[in-house]
């Protein structure tokens, strides 16, 4: 055998041997295998190339580690001993990174693996017919479009989520010609399978914040953008922060007074309503026997889900349509309308004529290229791709603050074992909340995994998390959501696809999330919790109060909480001065005349609540502003009602 030949033979036997040490089975979970290896680095692969590479590269590290720690390569040595390791490297501040990346793709792929799935007792959605609307003949792919490759129309809008689906909406109301253009693909029911996998390689743009810690930031890409695969959770923006940008922007616009009707308006068409007790899941009871005995505040979250039956994950797609997402509620009766929609295309430049805004020029993915004209054009894909586009072509930064001032609600995770049943898998996701410590800047969520999630939310692997999981009917989950204590992020370029973006989690911040994982545990042990598992490496299990205030006490870095954002804002500044904003209080950019900013990227973060009703709230209110300035109706949200 050649030395490459050996190589890689070592190569093999070491991935292999990593996976069935991180998932080594139980006598309910299929054991890792040559198939979850070689499912892995397809999956690696597709994902981005450079992910591949550190992948390997982490593998290679360990493999290197077990060599220097025992004398032997990893895979010759006894399953007990490379247990051991593994809880080593665990504990071990350098080794635990590349750990973390080997042992995360490995469970991903694992437990999200049909056969394996399948075994856990998950079940994959399977549609055999879907109804065919009218509207959908408004509905076609770029590299499909029989049309010709220029179009006129009143508004273009770039992107179908929370901001461009409801302005575009509105103003299509208002009798406007309005084209909305989406970088992803249109997605109905029978694509929500279920599929961990699936979802973030159709679904999901992958972007990761770096600095102090790394954040993995889940940004929609699909008609109906991140409101199509969300948990559906509804809170208005909190009168506290509303006051705050009154103050900052100098102006009573957004008061709570002048915000309500924009926000009754939303709610009635999403149908918010809060979630149903028996749909919420024993979780609910839990979290209100611990409330009651601390004096704090709860209730069931208030959803646009109407209809919901807790039959899947919501973060990969509402099988059964409850959810009332901008591809549900908003898009189809701007098509209804007239409206055109074209997906699978991507903008890359702004047209431009004597400096003012007149159409949005985009490319498909085999490189047709599609111009809109329109004398009104809205960006509104996001607070991540946003500034990059506007970056990328040089518009509207004279301020230099775009992509600057981003904040994304770092959110941490936390597990609780109860004697009783708790089966989050069979119930929504996110359903009950506590708001006591809102103002602190602490939310505190249920957040209930599928199986095939359930292996990623422990921060530990090999048989630890195997014992874990075998009491998995018997555990609840919690989310951890803390408003940011600065907007210190930036999006400064695209490079090769992937948005650089640096964020640092502040000292105020660790304090904040310790203080608010405190608190789960508090109401966790009030509850009758047997054992806490905070998501931080090198916490342990927690046994009982002796152990959480040893916890509360206890000094961690950002770099131990495994974070995750899903509500990235602020990256384009509303201000009236130009010299310090990008937007003026009507959206439109200082810079550049015709050109609007209708997303995340425009609210003032943080808000320290799931900002989807404050994004789709300050949308409605921009289609007025723009529908005025335009010479339509411009009107307010009871008329635009009534």
């Amino acid at each position: 055998m050649s030395l490459v030949a050996r190589l890689q033979e070592f190569e093999r036997r070491s991935a292999l041997a990593l996976a069935e040490a991180i998932v080594p089975g139980s006598s309910w979970i299929p054991a890792a295998d040559e198939a979850t290896v070689a499912r892995a680095e397809e999956v690696v692969r597709h994902f981005d190339e450079r992910l591949g590479s550190a992948w390997r590269l982490a593998q290679a590290t360990l493999s290197a580690a077990a060599i220097r720690q025992t004398g032997r390569p990893f895979h010759a040595l006894s399953v007990t001993a490379q247990d051991r390791l593994i809880r080593r490297w665990e504990d071990d501040p350098v080794l635990r990174v590349p750990l973390g990346l080997v042992a995360l793709v490995y469970k991903f792929i694992h437990f999200d693996r049909k056969p394996v799935y399948e075994e856990l007792g998950g079940k994959l959605n399977v549609v055999s017919s879907l109804e065919q609307p009218r509207w959908l003949e408004q509905v076609h792919r770029a590299d499909e479009w029989s049309g010709d490759d220029d179009l006129e129309c009143e508004v273009v809008v770039v992107g179908t989520g929370a901001g461009g689906a409801v302005v575009g909406k509105e103003l299509a109301d208002r009798g406007f010609a309005v084209v909305f253009l989406e970088e992803g693909e249109h997605h109905r029911r029978d694509a929500f399978d279920g599929s961990s996998v699936n979802a973030h390689q159709r679904f999901y743009r992958f972007a990761v914040s770096l600095g102090n810690a790394a954040i993995p930031i889940f940004i929609g890409r699909l008609v109906g953008g991140s409101t199509a695969i969300n948990t559906g959770t509804c809170f208005r923006t909190p009168p506290w922060v509303l006051e705050r940008w009154c103050e900052e922007l100098e102006t009573d616009e957004f008061s709570p007074e002048k915000m309500l009707g924009w926000f009754e308006q939303v709610e009635r068409t999403l149908q918010v309503a809060p979630a149903e007790r028996r749909i919420v899941g024993p979780i609910a009871d839990v979290m209100a026997r611990g409330c009651d005995a601390l004096g704090w505040r709860h209730g069931p979250a208030m959803r646009n889900a109407p209809g919901c039956d807790g039959s899947g994950f919501c973060d990969f797609g509402c099988r059964t349509d409850a959810r009332r997402g901008t591809n549900l509620s908003y898009v189809p009766p701007a098509l209804e309308r007239g409206s055109l929609l074209l997906t699978g295309l991507r903008a890359d430049q702004v047209l431009l004529d004597r400096g003012r805004a007149v159409g949005i020029e985009g490319v498909s993915k085999s490189g047709r290229r599609i111009r809109v004209r329109a004398p009104t054009v809205i960006l509104a894909g996001g607070a991540v791709p946003t500034p990059l586009f506007l970056l990328q072509q040089g518009l509207g930064n004279r301020s230099g603050q775009v992509g600057r001032n981003l904040t994304v609600h770092p959110s941490g995770g936390f597990h609780a074992l109860f004697d009783e049943d708790i089966r989050g898998h069979a119930h929504m996701p996110q359903g009950y909340c506590s708001e006591h410590f809102l103002k602190e800047g602490i939310l505190i969520l249920a957040a209930q995994p599928d199986f095939n999630t359930a292996g990623i939310v422990f921060p530990f692997s090999g048989r630890r998390l195997m014992e874990t999981l075998d009491q998995f009917d018997h555990l609840a989950s919690f989310g951890v959501l803390i408003r940011d204590s600065s907007a210190n992020g930036r999006v400064w370029r695209d490079v090769g696809g992937v948005p650089a973006i640096s964020y640092n989690v502040t000292p105020a911040d660790m304090a904040v999330i310790q203080e608010g994982m405190v608190h789960t545990g508090e109401m966790a042990l009030a509850a009758g919790a047997k054992k806490l598992y905070p998501v931080v490496l090198g916490s342990g299990v927690l046994e009982g109060q002796d152990d959480l205030d040893a916890f509360r006490h206890s000094r961690f870095g950002a770099k131990d909480v495994a974070w995750t954002s899903y509500h990235p804002l602020g990256t384009c500044k509303m201000g009236r001065d130009p010299r310090t904003s990008v937007v003026g209080l009507d959206h439109q950019c200082h810079d550049v005349p015709g050109l609007y900013v209708v997303d995340g990227s425009t609210v003032p973060g943080p808000l320290g609540v799931n900002p989807q009703i404050t994004i789709m709230s300050m949308a409605t209110r921009a289609a007025a502003k723009i529908a005025d300035r335009l010479g339509g109706r411009g009107a307010g949200p009871t008329e635009a009602v009534g």
